[in-house]
């Protein structure tokens, strides 16, 4: 047998080297995405870089345990040619496939806000998305970064080989001793991976929320790394139901079941719901900065406008269903992916069917696209029409679908087909990485300082389009447009760059003939459900997390940014971690929210209510409750 001496220092190297990589990743994430973190100095970052190291060997013990368990084995093929080779392969494979999720999120953290997680594999590789056909553009777009990551893995490739090589070489007699030494040092071996796996000796294995022993949740991202937010947010997808209050006591803090109480006549009017990809507040006229949106901000100037309207997610699979069924995603898995979207629940276009409405769900996208096919009939809609029903591929954007302009065209011949009244709703796409507009328009519109900039003005164009077209029609005085975006988008100003600043969008109403206003206070998407049916005059009792925006509410806006939770009450924001208050920002008077003014002594009143609200949505999901239902 051979001597493990040698052979342990060789792994130790190994596994030194793709330490200093994972922190080189962290480095390149910080710099990149400096922007999100500008009011954190260098001494600040660095302490995080060793709090990350305990994130770090949790990633690295679970991509290399299986290297590390063959490359002690002190057995005479050990030195075997192919064997080395094979163990090679293994450690660079490995390691630059969990560097490989680290580069990605360099590139992708700008959208989410936050490191990738599991659910996302579902979005790439469950067939819901166009991201595949999307790698291409997302090679030429951030070639460097793909330079730089090829330099890191061909780096730990160089090093593995040369160390390999320097590697001396002891043979030992197959004694007894010698023996027991090394089944010894195999046992501690796997003990230390374990060890690395779950995070220390503590109690229970790390999570992802461990990170709040170290920062606030704004620097999470920075302190761990992406193949720990990915291989532990496997272990999400199922939720745990909530005691914190009995029955009687939760109905009494919060309840999402609606009775009305307005006794007025039913409004017959159609309803139209246009979901805008991406449209940050920022990109508007509502921002007080520079706009690329003439069209909607002319809109707005006379609709009822919500100046201060939240978003209640960052991607568009829990924007969708937020918006049209009242429905937040307090989940890991994105809600249309995960095992409870086979749950009844209710939503504009099912309930107006109970007043004789046809509906119908309109995006430009290939079918199949997000689930948003098979969300569409969930939620009762009578139509979906995408790109299959287009039938002119023509129009193809080259990438996710039919180009914004020639789709809404296309809409409005379709709805002039429909009996009255009807409920339709359209989501847009153009404004959508890799942000193409069509050739005719190349040059068009303003480039802004960010490649969304052109996008958003040409969606904003096809918006103003689909009015010239839909007011010709008969159907256009008796409708109620209702417009909100499904999420922010990318950023570089730091307030929109902030948590709430990457959740403020526009939310407008518009009816032709109505008296324009502005309303100031806090509301989210998921209030804008229960507002368009208290505008019919909705008779029937239904469920929905929101509130109308008719009145100001004292009910606080949550949203879920894994893996904390924020509450916004007028002009302040808190995190909240473990059910506990972290941090408080008077987001307005201090928009770059670099005060903290939480007083861990003093209880945050909104917590009951948090507790509640959060306790009815997890059992609810889970009793498959997320609906009215007589007792």
């Amino acid at each position: 047998m051979y001597s493990l001496k040698p052979i342990l220092k060789t792994l130790i190297k190994q596994l030194l080297l793709v330490f200093l990589c994972y922190q080189i990743s962290r480095v390149l994430f910080f710099v990149f995405n400096y922007y999100a973190f500008s009011d954190l100095s260098v001494f600040q970052f660095l302490l995080l870089c060793f709090y990350g190291l305990r994130f770090d060997a949790f990633s690295i013990a679970a991509t290399n345990l299986l290297y590390a368990l063959l490359f002690i084995l002190p057995f005479k093929f050990h030195y075997n040619k192919n064997y080395q080779k094979g163990l090679l392969s293994l450690f660079i494979f490995s390691n630059a496939f969990a560097l490989a999720l680290n580069f990605i999120d360099i590139a992708y953290f700008p959208y989410t806000q936050k490191r990738t997680t599991y659910d996302v594999g579902g979005l790439i590789f469950g067939g819901q998305s166009d991201f595949l056909k999307l790698i291409p553009h997302f090679i030429t777009e951030f070639w460097y970064l793909i330079l730089l990551y090829a330099l890191v893995v061909f780096g730990i490739y160089k090093y593995a080989v040369f160390i390999n090589k320097k590697e001396r070489v002891i043979v030992l007699t197959s004694n007894a001793k010698n023996i027991a030494i090394a089944i010894l040092v195999f046992v501690i071996m796997g003990a230390l991976s374990v060890l690395g796996i779950r995070g220390g000796l503590q109690r229970a294995p790390i999570v992802l929320l461990d990170a709040a022993a170290y920062t606030t949740p704004k620097f999470f991202p920075l302190v761990i790394n992406t193949p720990f937010a990915f291989l532990k947010s496997i272990e999400l997808t199922e939720i745990q139901r909530l005691n914190y209050y009995d029955e009687a006591t939760l109905k009494k803090i919060y309840s999402p079941i609606h009775y009305p109480s307005d006794t007025g006549n039913f409004k017959n009017l159609n309803v139209c719901v246009i979901i805008l990809e991406s449209f940050s507040k920022e990109y508007t006229g509502l921002s007080n900065r520079k706009s690329y949106t003439p069209f909607l901000d002319s809109l707005m100037s006379v609709s009822t406008v919500y100046t201060n309207a939240i978003a209640n997610a960052k991607t568009s699979i829990d924007g969708v269903p937020a918006i049209l069924s009242g429905l937040p995603c307090f989940l890991d898995d994105k809600y249309l992916n995960s095992r409870y979207s086979n749950n009844v629940i209710e939503s504009l276009p099912s309930l107006l069917k109970t007043k004789g409405y046809y509906s119908a769900f309109f995006h430009g996208g290939t079918n199949g696209t997000m689930n948003f096919n098979s969300y569409a009939q969930l939620a009762g809609f009578d139509l979906y029409y995408g790109r299959t029903e287009y039938h002119n591929d023509d129009d193809f954007d080259g990438q996710w679908g039919i180009f914004d302009e020639p789709f809404l065209q296309q809409m409005v011949k379709e709805v002039n087909r429909f009996k009255q009244p009807f409920f339709v709703s359209v989501f847009t796409l153009s404004s959508h990485n890799p942000y193409v507009v069509p050739k005719q328009y190349e040059g068009k519109f303003d480039k802004g300082t960010l490649v969304i900039h052109p996008t958003i003005a040409y969606a904003d164009y096809a918006l103003k389009r689909f009015f010239t077209e839909a007011q010709k029609q008969a159907w256009f005085k008796n409708t109620l447009f209702v417009i909100s975006a499904d999420h922010t988008g990318i950023s570089e100003d730091p307030y929109y760059a902030s948590n709430i600043g990457q959740h403020s969008i526009p939310i407008v109403f518009y009816q032709q003939g109505q008296t324009p206003k502005k309303i100031d206070y806090t509301v989210q998407q998921i209030d804008i459900m229960p507002t368009i049916l208290e505008y019919l005059h909705f008779d029937k009792p239904y469920y929905a997390f929101g509130k109308s925006m008719s009145q100001y509410s004292t009910q606080p806006i949550i949203y879920y940014t894994s893996p904390n939770y924020n509450i916004v009450k007028d002009s302040v924001i808190y995190d909240v971690v473990n059910n506990q208050s972290t941090s408080k920002y008077n987001y307005q008077a201090d928009s770059a929210q670099q005060h903290n003014t939480i007083d861990r002594d003093k209880p945050n009143s909104n917590l009951e209510f948090f507790k509640a609200y959060l306790q009815t949505y997890t059992n609810d999901l889970i009793d498959n409750k997320t609906h009215y239902h007589a007792k």
